[in-house]
């Protein structure tokens, strides 16, 4: 996922994809002690990919494309190897055509860079690599580069059967309290998407799964940022032992599989004569371990009940995969009058449909149940993407509850509403957090 809630940049079928990066533009610089440069404006960091596609008659096509908004946008493209641009004026600023326009740009030598290197990832032929590019070699290094290529001619993907009549698929934007809009607090934002499968992915440098882009929102809620919000970003290690034996299988059966099996069996021989030149008690060791193997019993085990000793383990700590991150949420929504009473209850209903998985028009399948991008924004909900707190990759909802008497009595108002209302969420991010992940500056605590 790119930065926030961009998604991955667009990489259409049969393109070459140069995966996203940043560049900053209009950086100022002064000199310093006569001879050191001081940085006095960093300028502004523009995050960018690019596609690629090879027309019919040779020539190429390059659309560049920028976040915006919050998402990813064209805004230029090209059909001379980037010799020259045509923009798009409402995504495209002063800064970023100047520096595209310029062969010596950080953002143009930037392009270029993620187009040669993901044209090598995906083994294109030197002599069609050359038409891709005005310039046909650049020593731009996008250190953000996380180039991909989708092949031409993708597996048919499996077609999901359409969902059963009455799914709903629109929800209205909520807000509690109902005024919040008008104010500048801080506050936590829930979109709702429909859920996008993964596709396998298999090229001639990667193979895994890749998953598309989220389409836009169905429906939103607005709350305000509630107490003992945090994150705990963890990895799986665990400890692993192989002991001398276990080194030297191993070390045999890796030979032949790599050098050929008569290699294979020159390893094994070596070990031979290496137990032969040692001490009688690192033969036993060896024979009860065997021995032991052959019984079908634990040969530590028998070595340590026949000698007190055991073979090294090598104990180490290893790591074994990432997790994923869990976030929950707790929210008291207390109505004023009947209008926020209303929004009350749709946000309720909001959270509990679109949490429920979605039955298949045949009733033969479950469908995936909707999504959610989650984000902290600073001063009110036309303010900018929290700094000071974590960032979310795209969530599931595990569970939602709700606590329809949290003052430990029953009370409602005339017309049924409950005076107060107490929810709580689940939520897990349903990909792992990678360290290529964090591709927004420093100023940002990022995930």
């Amino acid at each position: 996922m790119g930065l926030f809630g961009a998604g991955d940049p667009p990489c259409p079928d049969g393109s070459i994809c140069s995966g996203k990066a940043r560049t900053f533009v209009g950086k100022k610089t002064k000199t310093v002690g006569g001879n050191r440069t001081q940085i006095i404006d960093p300028g502004t960091g523009i995050y960018h990919s690019s596609t690629t596609k090879i027309n019919s008659d040779g020539t190429s096509t390059t659309d560049v494309y920028i976040i915006k908004d919050n998402k990813w946008q064209k805004a230029a493209s090209s059909n001379d190897g980037g010799k020259t641009y045509t923009y798009d004026d409402d995504v495209a600023g002063a800064g970023f055509k100047n520096e595209l326009n310029n062969p010596q740009g950080g953002i143009h030598k930037n392009i270029d860079a993620g187009v040669n290197k993901a044209a090598d990832n995906a083994s294109v032929p030197p002599t069609t690599k050359a038409n891709l590019l005005d310039s046909n070699k650049n020593n731009a290094v996008n250190d953000n580069s996380q180039a991909n290529t989708k092949p031409a001619a993708a597996a048919p993907a499996a077609t999901a059967e359409t969902a059963a009549k009455g799914t709903r698929n629109e929800f209205p934007n909520l807000r509690y309290p109902i005024n919040i809009a008008k104010t500048k607090q801080d506050i936590i934002k829930f979109d709702m998407h429909e859920y996008v499968p993964s596709k396998i992915v298999g090229g001639e440098n990667q193979i895994g799964f890749s998953r598309g882009d989220l389409a836009s929102a169905i429906g939103s809620v607005i709350l305000p940022i509630p107490s003992g919000i945090s994150d705990q970003n963890k990895a799986d290690w665990g400890s692993n032992s192989m002991t001398a034996l276990d080194i030297a299988k191993a070390d045999i059966a890796k030979t032949a599989i790599f050098d050929g099996l008569s290699q294979g069996v020159d390893k094994f021989s070596s070990y031979i004569d290496k137990i032969k030149k040692n001490p009688k008690e690192v033969g036993d060791a060896v024979g009860t371990s065997l021995a032991a193997a052959a019984a079908g019993v634990d040969g530590q085990a028998l070595l340590s009940r026949t000698t007190g000793q055991v073979l090294n383990p090598n104990m180490e700590l290893l790591f074994k995969g990432p997790s994923l991150r869990p976030f929950s949420f707790k929210f008291k929504l207390s109505p004023r009058d009947k209008e926020e009473a209303n929004e009350v209850i749709k946000i309720i209903r909001f959270f509990k449909q679109g949490s429920a998985p979605i039955r298949s028009k045949s009733n033969l399948f479950l469908k995936s149940p909707h999504i959610f991008r989650i984000k902290y924004v600073k001063m009110g909900e036309s303010g900018e993407l929290h700094r000071g707190l974590n960032a979310f990759k795209t969530c599931a909802l595990q569970s939602f509850g709700v606590n329809y008497t949290p003052t430990g009595n029953y009370a409602t108002y005339s017309d049924g509403i409950m005076v107060s209302y107490d929810i709580t969420m689940s939520f897990s991010e349903i990909t792992p957090i990678f360290n290529d992940d964090y591709d927004m500056d420093d100023s940002f605590i990022g995930f």
